[in-house]
């Protein structure tokens, strides 16, 4: 079967189950969990999976900070995704066709496909259902908390289906993460007599405009580097020449991240400071048997992908909606994606089984 066919007439959703999905979506929305505060939307998951018939329990990942499983904590199949959002919560709405707010799309409403997809494969094949689990962790926005946590408690499926918003077709790969500061400093002095200071600011921006205009590592599949400078910082007043400026950075690498560190570092002008914060090796995935010719994504964004690769897991990457509309006042999920989604889901993993 291709990527393309991601309708299932064998698992499609009842319309009395896809309206329990909206409803458990909004709740799951209004349930505010902005990352390192996840709470509210772990309690919420967990009165979804009582709802759905589901096993589930806490597997902490840190202080006051939650994964949620359902099923078995063995289990050779395990469907993944986040319920950690960016900020600022937008509460749920729904109209006609769609689910609106936070995380509608990124990724809540991932979650509650994988979960009725779950309660589905366990209705459908009694014997397989202790092979297949439902894994929602904390922090994948930020610090990819609950990934490491559910690393470092044992997780060791053999496949992992991590969920993220790309019209339901399986990634063939996910570009490369590198988070970087930069700073420079300058010599304050009175803005009416220029000569008499250097400003931190100018330097920083002649840096930025530099590194915005560069040529970086691209790739056939992935496409280009691309840069955001996400925050920027600096100086005392208008009248001041500024002393000290900074910059948040983030790259999505479509190459190695030393290739792209090594041409970042030389394209930036003397005095300018690029500290390394993090950083994400792109990575390619394993498509369910799907033509791996370009039918699916090879997706721009960064996923928990990297963390759990530590699992030993084939890692595979599919989910409803569409990232672009992600991280903005205009997310939302299309309620016929939901339905699309608990059968693509539930079909993979009984291929799978």
């Amino acid at each position: 079967m291709k990527a393309a066919e991601s309708s299932f007439t064998t698992f499609e959703p009842s319309e009395e189950a896809l309206a329990q999905a909206v409803a458990q979506l909004v709740a799951l929305i209004d349930a505010e969990s902005l990352s390192g505060s996840e709470e509210p939307a772990v309690a919420a998951a967990l009165a979804i999976c009582e709802a759905l018939g589901l096993p589930a329990r806490r597997m902490p990942a840190g202080p006051g900070r939650d994964n949620v499983l359902a099923g078995a904590e063995d289990a050779a199949i395990v469907l993944c995704t986040h319920l950690d959002t960016v900020p600022p919560f937008i509460g749920a709405s729904v109209d006609a066709t769609h689910v609106h707010g936070r995380g509608a799309c990124d990724a809540k409403g991932v979650a509650i496909a994988m979960l009725h997809a779950l309660r589905a494969v366990r209705a459908a094949s009694p014997a397989g259902a202790e092979r297949v689990a439902c894994l929602l962790v904390v922090g994948e926005e930020t610090d990819h908390l609950g990934a490491k946590a559910a690393v470092a408690a044992g997780l060791r499926p053999e496949h992992v289906l991590l969920g993220e918003p790309c019209g339901l077709l399986p990634a063939v790969a996910q570009k490369g993460l590198l988070k970087l500061d930069l700073a420079t400093t300058g010599q304050a002095g009175h803005s009416a007599y220029p000569e008499v200071g250097t400003s931190a600011v100018h330097t920083l921006l002649d840096a930025l405009q530099a590194l915005r205009a560069a040529a970086l590592p691209a790739d056939a599949a992935l496409g280009e580097t691309t840069v955001n400078v996400g925050a920027i910082h600096g100086g005392i007043a208008a009248n001041v020449i500024a002393p000290d400026a900074r910059a948040s950075v983030l790259i999505r690498c479509a190459a190695p991240v030393d290739a792209v560190l090594n041409a970042v570092r030389g394209v930036l002008p003397p005095g300018v400071a690029a500290t390394e914060v993090s950083r994400a090796e792109p990575r390619d995935f394993d498509v369910l048997g799907a033509a791996s010719d370009g039918t699916g994504p090879a997706v721009p964004f960064n996923t928990d992908a990297n963390v759990l690769a530590a699992t030993g897991a084939r890692l595979s990457l599919f989910g409803p909606g569409d990232m672009r509309c992600a991280h903005a006042a205009r997310e939302k999920l299309a309620i016929a994606d939901l339905a699309r989604g608990i059968a693509a889901y539930a079909e993979a993993v009984t291929r799978l089984l």
